[in-house]
């Protein structure tokens, strides 16, 4: 039998932000990513999953920090962690944290989106040889992401799936993901990435999420096409 999340989806935070930004779809020109993605031991992915969804097998987290050069809010820089899962047969990445570093865009991610991130400095170092992020996610813990560019690859090596918000909603929960479209132009195979832990305590979802194994690593300069969040049906899930 697939083994459901265990957090109680009615209650789950209402997220209920107003914001005057534009509605989507939203085109971003440029956006600089690193992805790192890991496996994490089962336990861990079901106590920060919705009881709604099923965790994906193996169990695997990912950590991607976007920078994004234009958007309708202006530029921002966001950092997510998330955890791999299903909706039915519907693959996804349920967005357990992010951080932004702009409030206009976190306003705006969360009336149009429908998650909240934390707003905090993210800083992006990047030159010939390497992209190196760091951030902070609240209650003292820093998180950096290195990844080499060294290796370049094939853009089809950037993949994605949808990523996944669940809301309460009469007395259980409501799934929606977020649809966007992705026109790599660049992309390195970062295989010696490395994701690195300051401060902090175990019971943050960043610790309790890093990695037990690295799966892949890459990094990619890309154009984004962000669509309006979009109701998944959960009969038959």
């Amino acid at each position: 039998m697939p083994e459901s999340g265990l957090i109680d989806s009615s209650g789950l935070p209402v997220v209920n932000v107003e914001s005057d930004a534009p509605e989507p779809p939203w085109e971003i020109g440029e956006a600089v990513v690193q992805h790192i993605t890991y496996e994490i031991p089962v336990p861990s992915a079901r106590r920060n999953l919705p009881d709604i969804v099923t965790r994906s097998a193996p169990t695997y987290g990912r950590v991607s920090v976007i920078d994004r050069a234009d958007s309708p809010v202006g530029p921002y820089r966001e950092a997510l962690l998330m955890v791999g899962c299903r909706v039915g047969l519907i693959p996804a990445l349920y967005v357990v944290d992010a951080v932004v570093d702009s409030e206009a865009a976190r306003d705006a991610i969360a009336a149009h989106w429908r998650y909240l991130p934390s707003v905090g400095e993210i800083n992006v170092e990047r030159d010939d040889d390497a992209i190196t992020s760091s951030f902070d996610v609240g209650d003292g813990l820093t998180v950096t992401l290195h990844s080499p560019t060294t290796d370049a690859a094939a853009v089809a090596i950037v993949r994605y799936d949808p990523l996944l918000v669940v809301q309460p909603s009469n007395g259980s929960g409501a799934a929606s993901e977020i649809p966007c479209e992705h026109d790599v132009r660049q992309a390195w195979l970062s295989r010696s990435s490395t994701l690195s832990y300051e401060g902090g305590s175990r019971r943050h979802p960043w610790i309790q999420l890093r990695s037990s194994n690295a799966i892949t690593a890459v990094a990619a300069v890309e154009g984004q096409t962000i669509e309006a969040a979009a109701a998944i049906e959960l009969t038959g899930a």
